[in-house]
């Protein structure tokens, strides 16, 4: 080691500093490449000398585990709902720490990559089933997120994410309600027939309807405060709904667990696929059938990316059905039957 560096140790691969300060000693680990180790070792010496702490806060991230440590105190909590970002934190925590926690930031290749999603391909879900492309994507797509992160406190000089890494997910309609299936559960009676009609007419998510109050109903329009991308948004009600609504105190839905409620309405409408969710796939797919725009649709659904909601622009087999069925009748008129 060179003698004006002196504290400069190495240990297998990686070097580490060896600096007192307040009475104690300190060993700063500072990865395998030397050059960046030397560059860091004269920056701690700058910093002590100045009377600052050996490290800020960024320079201490070394490691994946501190990369994600970062990412979720400072973009996740403050940019996603609570039960958003604590799933998140539970992805992080059950898979991608343990896979590579304490894997250097700095020597995350994209070999390094294709064997975690290896690793996700190869794992199976508490059912014991394979996990699916979507769900293998969302993991992927948190640890992306996490290099993007490192990326911006100038961690890192370049992303190691390859070209292809991000599985291609097969384009296909959003699964949705056939208009029979709706007919069904909006004649429902009682209290669920008027949720499911609220569910299907706004096309907002189960979690926004359950915190959804009678005073959120301002001008016509449902007023979101708390949604899933954290922008206030207004969704209007159709004035069928709107009336019964009108009159009531407290909450919109006297139903808070989607669970209970999604195996009720199958029970009461025999739609053994039913989930709250179909709700809001029905709504914007009818939206873009109908001629609505892409931009309005975005504004309602309160997607943060447009990219969210073109997947709505692909025509469901219901609309298909419907169309072939028209040509069918012409073709039948044209000759005469």
């Amino acid at each position: 080691m060179p003698r004006f560096l002196k504290g400069l140790r190495r240990r297998g691969q990686s070097f580490f500093y060896r600096v007192r300060t307040g009475g104690t000693d300190q060993t700063i680990p500072l990865g395998q490449d030397f050059d960046r180790a030397v560059t860091r070792v004269l920056e701690i010496r700058r910093r002590i000398k100045a009377g600052l702490p050996p490290m800020d806060e960024r320079s201490a991230i070394l490691t994946v585990r501190d990369a994600v440590k970062s990412w979720l105190e400072d973009r996740v909590r403050h940019t996603r709902q609570a039960a958003f970002a604590e799933s998140t934190r539970a992805r992080c925590e059950h898979v991608l720490l343990p896979f590579m926690g304490s894997h250097p930031l700095e020597q995350v290749t994209a070999g390094t990559l294709f064997a975690y999603r290896n690793h996700l391909v190869e794992l199976t879900s508490r059912r014991g089933r394979p996990l699916s492309p979507t769900t293998v994507r969302m993991f992927l797509g948190d640890l992306r997120a996490v290099l993007n992160h490192a990326l911006t406190l100038q961690l890192l000089d370049r992303s190691p994410v390859p070209r292809g890494w991000l599985p291609r997910l097969p384009e296909r309609a959003p699964d949705v309600l056939s208009q029979a299936e709706q007919a069904t559960l909006v004649a429902l009676s009682g209290e669920y027939g008027r949720v499911l009609r609220l569910l299907l007419g706004t096309g907002v998510r189960w979690g926004e309807l359950a915190r959804a109050q009678a005073q959120d109903l301002q001008n016509g329009k449902l007023v979101i405060g708390q949604s899933k991308s954290g922008r206030v948004r207004r969704v209007p009600i159709p004035p069928e709904i709107l009336v019964e609504c009108q009159g009531r105190v407290g909450r919109l839905s006297p139903f808070r667990d989607s669970c209970s409620f999604n195996k009720r309405v199958r029970q009461l409408s025999g739609i053994a696929r039913f989930h709250s969710h179909l709700c809001r796939h029905t709504f914007a797919t009818e939206w873009r059938e109908s001629g609505g725009s892409l931009a309005a649709l975005q504004a309602v659904l309160g997607h943060g990316s447009i990219a969210v909601t073109e997947r709505y622009g692909t025509i469901s087999e219901d609309m298909v059905q419907r169309e072939a069925q028209r040509l069918a009748q012409y073709r039948a008129k044209a000759l005469g039957r």
